[in-house]
């Protein structure tokens, strides 16, 4: 798909995942093996809070934060509107490019490759045939992840707009409790939040969200610097 903004979908793709055999492998397969566990004891109440609060799309998530940001804010109409177009190029590129790269490496989740860890050649990594994840596994590649890069995308041109220290709260449809919302001091503290609920959800490898949020930042540093730039510079 033709970018909105980048030159082309593979402009920053990421570099490859971490070998199966690796220490970073290692340790990130057993981390989501055991803290994103359905039901896990290692997880507290707050990080399945925060697995379900960040569950929903990022697109209309990050849409809804800016909402919220905007509430301290003096922007006229035409800065506003400027902001909301930045956000949304920032937040399509960023789903774009990064699947751009889930394509090119075809990398596995974490639900299969704990089932499956038989055959990846590792022998710090057990498998478990019965392991479930804590939130729903998208039927999609795992590397990277996309929700970290939409996420880092909107919060850095957020944060290059705005600067980073605006303090928002807001709501998702997926919190549990229902209704509930959570108030950050920092865009880029809700876009780390969101990238670190993909595992406590046991959803994603840690490298995946770490490659993601690089992604996005990319993403969103070149949507700012190259698009709709002010009239008054």
């Amino acid at each position: 798909m033709q970018p909105f903004g980048l030159q082309k979908p593979a402009q920053f793709r990421i570099t490859p995942f971490p070998a199966l055999n690796s220490e970073l492998y290692t340790q990130d397969f057993n981390e989501v093996k055991r803290i994103g566990q359905k039901d896990s004891p290692y997880r507290s109440a707050e990080q399945t809070a925060i697995a379900k609060f960040w569950y929903e799309f990022s697109e209309s998530g990050w849409n809804r934060v800016v909402r919220a940001a905007l509430v301290s804010q003096n922007l006229d109409l035409w800065a506003t509107a400027r902001l909301f177009a930045l956000v949304d190029m920032a937040l399509a590129d960023a789903y774009i490019a990064g699947w751009d790269s889930k394509f090119h490496y075809n990398f596995w989740r974490p639900y299969t490759a704990i089932r499956g860890a038989e055959n990846d050649g590792n022998s710090n990594t057990e498998a478990d045939l019965q392991w479930e994840p804590s939130e729903p596994t998208p039927p999609v590649h795992d590397y990277p992840s996309t929700h970290s890069a939409l996420g880092s995308a909107a919060a850095t041109v957020l944060a290059e707009v705005l600067g980073d220290n605006v303090k928002f709260t807001f709501a998702s449809p997926t919190a549990s409790p229902a209704g509930s919302s959570r108030t950050f001091e920092r865009f880029s503290q809700a876009a780390n939040e969101n990238a670190e609920s993909r595992v406590l959800a046991g959803i994603h490898f840690r490298f995946s969200c770490t490659k993601g949020l690089e992604l996005g930042n990319k993403v969103g540093e070149w949507i700012v610097k190259n698009h709709l730039a002010p009239l008054d510079k």
